[in-house]
This record gives C-alpha cells, structure tokens and sequence, in this order.
C-alpha cells in the first residue's frame, strides 16, 4: 500500500467526529420532533436542517473536502446559536463534533494527487484572475437574488396552523425558486474564489510564482 492511499491519522479522526455529529444531530431530531412530527412543519423543516448539515459535513470529511466541512459546520454553528433558547441545546453537540472534523479535515490537507494534478497542467495567472472574477460576480449575483427571494418577498404566508398541506398551498414558489438559485451561485461563486486561492498558493510554493 502506498503512503497516497493509506488513511492519515488526522482524516481518521475527522471521519469519526462527523459520524458522531451524525449520530448526535439524528438523536437531536428524534427527541424533537417524536411527539408530533408533523404539528408544524416549519418547525420540523428547521430541525431537519440540523441533520442535513451533519450529512453534507460527514460526507465532505469521507471525501477530504474541507470547505464542504466548514461550510456545514459553521451552519450548523449557526443554527444552534439561533435556536439556543428552543432547539439549540439539542443540537451543540453535533455542531461541535462537526466542528472538530473540520479542524481535523484542515490538518488532512488536500486528497491525495490534488497538489500533482495543479503542478502537472498550472493555470496561469490570467486564468486564475478570470476565474476568481467569475466567482465574485456569482457570489454577488447569488446575495442578490437571496435579497429579492427570501426578503423582499415572502417565501410563506401565514397559516392558523402550520401544517404540510397550508405550507404547500401558501409557498410562494417563485420566491423559493430564487432564492435556491441564488444559494446555489454563492456556493458556486464561493467555491471557485477558493479553488484559485488554493491554486496560486500551490504554485507559489512551489515555482515562487505564477505565469
């Protein structure tokens, strides 16, 4: 077995931690939402949030990627610190586990053959410029369409009690449709800067700079 495929002790720690956040956050939302889960559905939607933050961390750390990690992580943070005085308890453990994998999955470094396959075909500085204009232009595009989708408009309307069937019928589905749109240009926006950040760092480490 060569040094490239065995399993880094710092990876091995990182994919145990999300495991655990998976399994502490899957307890979390048990213990939640077991009495009545439908009753209210936002509420159930947002507890289900924590879980689906936990899965993306976990499979960013299986994979070694690391912005993957932080991203849930810090997402998870979040909506604990949010909810701290309702769910939030519940859901410290999972994002604090989360955030240990991160930290863990940082130290890995990046998967094996990553830093090969730049120095083999480098970008050039063009390139990376270009690119890094292309990201920050999809991030700004992605916080506007957010702003219009999510806070200008409503993306629910109000319901005497929150159920499945109300929530549906009262979505205001262009709203919804923006704003995932625009989540999905940040992530991609945010993303690219971070690659070519990546790239010219690997470079300049190793020719002292880049063409």
């Amino acid at each position: 077995m060569t040094s490239a495929s065995q399993t880094r002790p710092s990876e091995t720690v990182s994919r145990l931690l999300s495991a655990l956040a998976i399994l502490s956050a899957g307890v979390a939302v048990t213990v939640l939402l077991l009495p009545n889960p439908l009753a209210d559905v936002f509420y159930s939607g947002i507890v289900l949030l924590s879980i689906l933050f936990a899965l993306v961390g976990g499979i960013g750390a299986w994979t070694n990627r690391t912005p993957l990690v932080w991203v849930a992580a810090l997402l998870l943070g979040g909506l604990s610190i949010l909810g701290m005085m309702s769910i939030g308890l519940y859901l410290v453990p999972a994002a604090l586990l989360l955030l240990g994998a991160a930290v863990f999955s940082q130290l890995t470094g990046p998967r094996p053959g990553v830093r090969e396959s730049i120095l083999a075909n480098p970008s050039t500085r063009r390139d990376i410029v270009q690119k890094i204009l292309v990201g920050t232009v999809a991030i700004v595009v992605g916080l506007g369409l957010v702003s219009v989708g999510a806070f200008r408009r409503e993306l629910f309307g109000s319901c005497a009690r929150e159920t499945l069937d109300c929530a549906l019928k009262t979505t205001n589905w262009d709203a919804v449709g923006l704003t995932v749109l625009g989540l999905v240009a940040i992530s991609f926006g945010g993303w690219l800067v971070w690659r070519q950040a990546y790239i010219t760092r690997v470079l300049a480490a190793n020719t002292g700079s880049v063409e």
